[in-house]
């Protein structure tokens, strides 16, 4: 025995999950885009701390009058809320550690400009800028997982 359904019914039925489906990938898509955005954000502001570190060394080595505004900028850069939402707890650990590291090595280096410490940040520039590109690295390598 076959049981006949209105033909309505059936379309209807249909056409609710083609709309829920394309509902769903929609949402699916543009908190990918989202994502997207935030990621390529973090990888710009901590690439852009290469360039404000070697700008700061310019600034002391010739004196600028504009390294303290130049440390200022340094310093909201680097505690961006873009990067302080690195601290999340779905961000791998490797992340987070080279983030605190950067912060942490930050202290040092701007108590050094703050005394003028030519030869000390000349020394340690290049070591600093390894770690922003080794934190750069990890965001993109977080970005591709």
């Amino acid at each position: 025995m076959t049981v006949k359904r209105p033909v309505s019914a059936s379309l209807a039925k249909a056409f609710f999950y083609i709309v829920l489906l394309s509902i769903l990938s929609t949402g699916s898509a543009l908190l990918t885009l989202t994502s997207s955005l935030r990621d390529a954000e973090a990888i710009n502001i901590a690439g852009s701390l290469r360039m404000q570190s070697y700008r700061l060394g310019y600034d002391l080595q010739s004196r600028s009058p504009q390294i303290n505004a130049h440390r200022q900028l340094f310093q909201h850069a680097l505690n961006s809320s873009v990067l302080q939402n690195l601290n999340a707890w779905y961000v791998p650990q490797a992340v987070k550690t080279r983030y605190a590291r950067l912060h942490a090595n930050w202290l040092e280096m701007n108590s050094r400009l703050q005394d003028g410490d030519i030869a000390w940040y000349q020394t340690n520039i290049n070591n600093y800028v390894d770690q922003i590109d080794l934190f750069v690295l990890a965001l993109q390598h977080l970005r591709r997982a």
